[in-house]
């Protein structure tokens, strides 16, 4: 019965047609064995946010549970969690820091699923087709828990900025925090490829508000000149690159956080046999060795796969001096208070 559920789950749970995910849904629900018929339900429910069973009004009053309830309830799962014995790993990332290959590389050599933090779910494409990316990426409470009693632990890579409550969170559910981050300049030329080569692969048939919420940028984008299209983006990202920095660097400096710090032009472009001892050794010997992640990070045909770009750095020196100097008047007010050299 787990095994049917869960490839249900998967095979049904990522569509966006929310209607038809609720349809196959109660229609599965029917079909099982009425004893079973509240854990089912839950499991449904937490594949998909959205979901709720069809059920009259009496069903539901039975059903219905008070503040104390709930708050035990509550309290029992976050002890569940907070006393876990699994390695649950959060990749914080610059956009183009080549995060989604050291998590990727992360999954492989520790053996551990996926998890999107953002909102619970049982696979992390269920809450992007439920229409989320344009959302920051902060940590939800419940999401924290579910993936936090999953028994084996998660690798999770989120573009989150830190926060005195985010390192509680990371703190309270024994999260090891790793920081990668790339040169600002380089980091918006690379996501102007990305964008473009996106836009390549969005179908046709896709609705103008499809697009909006995918990347929130105009249809014409990729017909705009060069300078046009990475002012647009610094103009959304300049500040974000600013905070991210900044954000993670303050709380570490206030005791909040302890982080593994990982710099694309210094130790991803230079030693990755160095890297991954040291990562190793952040994570626990016992967690990883530095042999495997060393070997996981040396697959470049993993690379290819996990949306690596050219992998390469200077690229943003050859940024028209305009666009150069709007990222840096981002960047003046705070010149007195942070040392922003690795990123600009």
């Amino acid at each position: 019965m787990v095994r049917l559920l869960h490839t249900f789950i998967k095979t049904i749970s990522t569509s966006g047609d929310l209607a038809w995910v609720r349809a196959k849904f109660d229609e599965f629900l029917l079909k099982t064995d009425p004893q079973d018929a509240l854990v089912v339900a839950g499991a449904l429910g937490m594949a998909n946010p959205f979901y709720l069973p069809k059920m009259d009004a009496d069903s539901a009053e039975r059903l219905k549970i008070g503040f104390g309830e709930f708050s035990a309830a509550i309290l029992r799962a976050k002890l569940t969690a907070a006393r876990a014995a699994q390695t649950n790993i959060l990749v914080a990332c610059s956009p183009k820091s080549a995060s989604t290959f050291i998590s990727g590389s992360l999954r492989r050599s520790l053996k551990l699923p996926d998890a999107k933090l953002m909102a619970p779910s049982l696979h992390a494409q269920t809450i992007y087709s439920m229409g989320i990316t344009l959302r920051e990426q902060e940590t939800d409470e419940l999401a924290l828990i579910q993936h936090g009693t999953n028994g084996v632990g998660y690798v999770a890579q989120h573009h989150v900025r830190c926060t005195p409550y985010l390192c509680r969170q990371i703190d309270l559910y024994n999260i090891r925090p790793i920081i990668t981050y790339r040169n600002v300049f380089d980091s918006i030329r690379s996501l102007d490829d990305m964008i473009l080569g996106q836009r390549k692969e969005y179908p046709a048939s896709w609705p103008v508000e499809q697009v909006y919420f995918a990347d929130s940028l105009p249809l014409k984008y990729p017909d705009l000149d060069e300078e046009t299209r990475l002012g647009m983006l610094v103009e959304r990202y300049a500040a974000w690159y600013l905070h991210f920095y900044l954000s993670w660097k303050r709380c570490e400096a206030m005791g909040l956080v302890k982080p593994f710090w990982i710099s694309y032009e210094r130790d991803f472009l230079g030693d990755k046999e160095a890297l991954a001892r040291r990562l190793a050794a952040f994570l626990g010997e016992d967690i990883v060795s530095g042999d495997t992640l060393a070997t996981c990070f040396s697959d470049m045909g993993s690379a290819k796969r996990e949306r690596l770009n050219k992998g390469i750095a200077g690229r943003g020196s050859e940024m028209p001096e305009s666009i150069r100097a709007r990222v840096v008047a981002a960047f003046e007010p705070y010149r007195d208070e942070a040392d922003f050299s690795e990123i600009l």
